[in-house]
């Protein structure tokens, strides 16, 4: 686990120490609902392209030359299509400009509103705890509506043969836990371990916002 968010930056150097272990995985949570909704609303990513193409790049080289997944939830700090969109493009920058070459999966979470409309008008769609009940114009209002999703598809992407993983909103443990769920652990203990590595070195003492951590 690299740093908390895709392009909050780590030391080369804490990275490199965890290369060197030969992990199974590098995965990194790619946003946060922390920031509240305008930014999944505006469809502007709250992570700088440019410091995400620099922690993705060394992301991207590791996982190449150790032949392991690289997955990435919630990508472009809110996980609707636009933000994916961006994550993708820069993917395909580094792929070009370091020559590398690998399989990618990409799971969008976003929803067309005429399906949303249609699962309201059929009563699927339920109010949770005390929040209001939804109406078709508060869907109709809405710009990305999204959906956070378990480590099913990641699995499914997994099983499939990806290399690179890019997701739109994840629960974010998943990035983590569906490699090892997927290799027969135990669910339960996977996804701890897969929370406390989302936020990577956040979970330390000292704690940083912006380093790295390994789990085993």
């Amino acid at each position: 686990s690299p740093t908390g968010i895709l392009g909050y930056g780590f030391p080369e150097s804490s990275f490199r120490a965890g290369v060197a272990q030969k992990p199974d995985l590098i995965a990194c949570d790619g946003g946060s609902t922390d920031p509240g909704p305008y930014y999944l609303g505006s469809g502007i990513p709250f992570t700088n392209a440019t410091a995400v193409k620099r922690d993705m790049t060394l992301m991207l080289k590791a996982a190449c030359e150790l032949g392991i997944p690289l997955v990435v939830g919630t990508a472009g700090g809110c996980g609707a299509d636009v933000h994916v969109a961006r994550e993708i493009e820069i993917i395909r920058q580094i792929a070009a400009e370091e020559k590398l070459s690998f399989k990618m999966a990409v799971i969008s979470s976003e929803f067309e509103k005429d399906m949303l409309i249609e699962q309201l008008r059929t009563g699927k769609i339920e109010k949770l705890g005390p929040a209001p009940v939804v109406t078709e114009q508060d869907i109709q209002d809405s710009t990305h509506i999204v959906a956070q999703m378990g480590e099913e598809p990641f699995i499914k992407a997994l099983e499939e043969g990806a290399q690179v993983i890019l997701a739109g909103r994840s629960y974010d443990p998943c990035e983590f836990s569906a490699l090892a769920i997927s290799r027969g652990f135990n669910k339960a203990l996977a996804i701890h371990m897969g929370k406390i590595l989302e936020c990577a070195a956040i979970t330390a003492l000292p704690g940083s916002g912006s380093d790295c951590m390994l789990g085993t």
